[in-house]
């Protein structure tokens, strides 16, 4: 299975009218940093079928946009298995149930992703991985999923996607 983890793009602060966490929406820079990273996965991986994103508003966002960015636009599926400080495990679980899915990109928050990548590929959540607002990682997990048996493929900023999908 591939997996593409983006973190969800930049997006306001807390203050004025956003009183929680929870509603924090994209900025312009976010939206446009979402859009150019479904236009590079659409060049990099044509068989995405689905986006699954964490429940709050900015990881939606960041998810619709990568998913219209492909020919017919993917579903989006907002999942409690992605709140912040969600269990990796109980994740894990939910792809394994997924593996008729050849592609599958998760949008979700940090410092999770990062813990996830590295306890995908060292069984650990130690691993300092940098990601910025907008960043994709692509991971591979061979059946049967489990921890500790992934491989960390590449892992683009949005700097870099500008570059190639200007």
């Amino acid at each position: 299975m591939n997996l593409y983890l983006i973190r969800h793009g930049e997006a306001v602060r807390v203050g004025g009218a956003i009183t929680r966490d929870a509603d924090r929406f994209l900025t312009p820079r976010g939206e446009e940093d979402a859009r150019r990273a479904g236009k590079a996965l659409t060049r990099i991986d044509g068989s995405v079928r689905l986006v699954m994103t964490s429940p709050l508003l900015r990881a939606i966002q960041t998810g619709r946009l990568v998913g219209t960015a492909f020919t017919t636009a993917l579903p989006v599926e907002p999942s409690e298995r992605l709140v912040p400080g969600f269990r990796h495990k109980a994740l894990l679980e939910e792809l394994a149930v997924r593996t008729g899915e050849e592609s599958v990109v998760i949008v979700a928050h940090q410092p999770d992703l990062t813990q996830f990548i590295s306890w995908l590929i060292a069984d650990s959540a130690s691993a300092s991985i940098g990601m910025a607002p907008g960043a994709v990682a692509h991971v591979t997990i061979a059946p049967p999923v489990s921890s500790g048996e992934a491989t960390l493929r590449w892992l683009l900023t949005p700097e870099i996607i500008q570059t190639l999908v200007p």
